[in-house]
């Protein structure tokens, strides 16, 4: 394996761990396969690298590359501001095109946001939010995937979510105008992140926050001084985990026979607190449940009164890899962060441009430049996929784009 890949693993091993063998129980690595592949005799695997990735707080392709994209700062990218605007704008040309044919849907009226402090303030939002989700039908909110989140962002706020590179840096991007709302979040390898980020950006745009595009660029959350970002922290971490679902799942029984030994409270005649009974394995399954990371999953315990301070600054420190055991749990981490390297495009607008041409209101032309397609592909694409015995009707006129 090239020399530069180890020694930016060994520089994340030096930086989070005492020492090699405590990172390689650390990541959930064998001490000799991580000694093997340190030593330039085997390589690292994928899931190893991913897993060294989330235990370093850095991304797969840094370890892979050392290219990482820094903020986009005044006179370090002075591309990345047009770039921006040039994404916004695929978007709101569309919306507009949609809205001259009249095929554009008013979108609901946004709920006042609440007055109070901004931590306050954003989960008394995030309560709102996850009553309106209830209010459509979707039981479980804290416990979809990220595609699933992103399909009820859409289909109850009526916000367009699309997963694509960002530049700058940038972890997500969010927008609204009188026509549409759009949150965008960028391809990476910290699936925790993405979804922390898709949440994040809706917390903005629910809010108001964003009729200029509203960039977050390396989230950090709980340490940001703007007001409106520790809003939009603060609805995140209660939209992706809502009290009632978090508190239910934390008093469940422990089902995952392949979790951590369970850590069982002393006998006591003094009625036990509730901290008490969040064991090492029900954390590890409210961790890999909800989909976020171990600092923001004992957060938000802390915050509910589940943990206590020292509890709670033992579980944060927890990787992704000590969370998922098991070749089950193993497998189910590594397709999150392969799914969260995978574009997604805002499935509601795409289907309102597809409806608009297959109509006959208007031609492919404004599908192929939100999409970035060439006309000529696209139109090959959705032939393609017509039944056999239509496929006769692409040489008709009407259907040209």
């Amino acid at each position: 394996m090239d020399e530069g890949v180890i020694d930016r693993v060994r520089s994340v091993i030096t930086r989070v761990s005492p020492s090699q063998a405590a990172f390689s129980e650390l990541v959930g690595i064998s001490a000799d396969k991580l000694s093997k592949s340190l030593n330039a005799v085997r390589r690292f695997t994928s899931l190893e690298l991913a897993l060294i990735a989330d235990a370093g707080d850095v991304s797969v392709d840094w370890l892979l590359t050392g290219r990482t994209r820094e903020p986009a700062l005044p006179g370090a990218e002075p591309n990345a501001g047009d770039e921006i605007r040039a994404l916004v704008d695929r978007y709101a040309t569309a919306y507009e095109r949609l809205r001259l044919l009249g095929r554009r849907p008013a979108l609901p009226t946004l709920p006042e946001p609440p007055a109070g402090p901004p931590a306050a303030a954003g989960r008394a939002l995030a309560e709102q939010a996850v009553a309106a989700v209830r209010d459509a039908g979707v039981p479980s909110l804290g416990t979809l995937s990220t595609a699933g989140l992103a399909a009820v962002v859409e289909q109850v706020f009526a916000v367009d979510v699309a997963v694509t590179p960002l530049p700058g840096g940038a972890d997500a991007l969010a927008w609204q105008s009188a026509h549409g709302r759009l949150v965008l979040t960028d391809l990476t390898s910290q699936f925790t992140r993405q979804r922390f980020a898709i949440a994040h950006a809706l917390g903005h745009v629910l809010a108001g926050d964003a009729v200029q595009p509203l960039l977050d660029q390396h989230l950090a959350p709980g340490r940001q001084r703007a007001v409106l970002e520790q809003r939009a922290d603060a609805f995140a971490t209660a939209f992706l985990m809502p009290t009632a679902e978090l508190r239910a799942a934390a008093a469940r029984p422990v089902t995952d026979p392949a979790c951590a030994e369970q850590r069982t409270p002393a006998p006591t005649a003094e009625p036990a607190q509730p901290w008490a009974l969040v064991t090492d394995a029900a954390f590890a399954e409210l961790v890999g449940a909800f989909g976020v990371s171990a600092g923001a999953m004992a957060a938000r315990l802390r915050g509910l009164g589940l943990l206590d301070a020292a509890r709670a600054a033992e579980l944060s420190l927890w990787t992704a890899a000590r969370c998922q055991h098991g070749p089950a749990g193993r497998s189910a981490l590594l397709a999150r962060l392969g799914a969260a390297q995978a574009p997604r495009q805002p499935a509601r607008l795409v289907g309102e441009l597809v409806g608009a041409y297959a109509d006959g209101a208007t031609t492919l032309v404004p599908l192929a430049d939100l999409l970035q397609t060439p006309v000529d592909e696209l139109f090959a694409a959705l032939v393609a996929e017509q039944p056999a015995g239509r496929r006769g009707y692409a040489d008709e006129p009407a259907f040209l784009p």
